[in-house]
């Protein structure tokens, strides 16, 4: 049976944003349980190989992940509004 997906590894392809080599540097595996089993995945650390182009990656990614840790924050402040507002209407019984 042929292999389903892309011939080569992405560590091979070049950058999406420069055009320069990768490189890989970390890999790890990870054993998850699940209903059948367990389930092995594989992960891979892959950089670009030009500084600048990781270092704008590296501020990018960090202002995405404050941005969505700021999001969460507002949902579970809404969240706990909600609940102290539902709570506050019942009637006692």
């Amino acid at each position: 049976m042929p292999k389903i997906g892309n011939p080569t590894p992405y560590a091979d392809m070049p950058c999406g944003r420069c055009s320069g080599k990768r490189k890989e540097i970390g890999q790890w595996t990870e054993k998850i349980k699940t209903e059948n089993g367990t389930t092995v995945i594989e992960h891979a650390q892959i950089i670009c190989t030009n500084r600048e182009c990781q270092s704008k990656f590296e501020t990018l990614l960090n202002a995405e992940i404050k941005k969505r840790e700021a999001l969460r924050l507002i949902r579970t402040e809404n969240f706990e509004k909600r609940k102290a507002a539902r709570t506050a209407r019942r009637p006692l019984l």
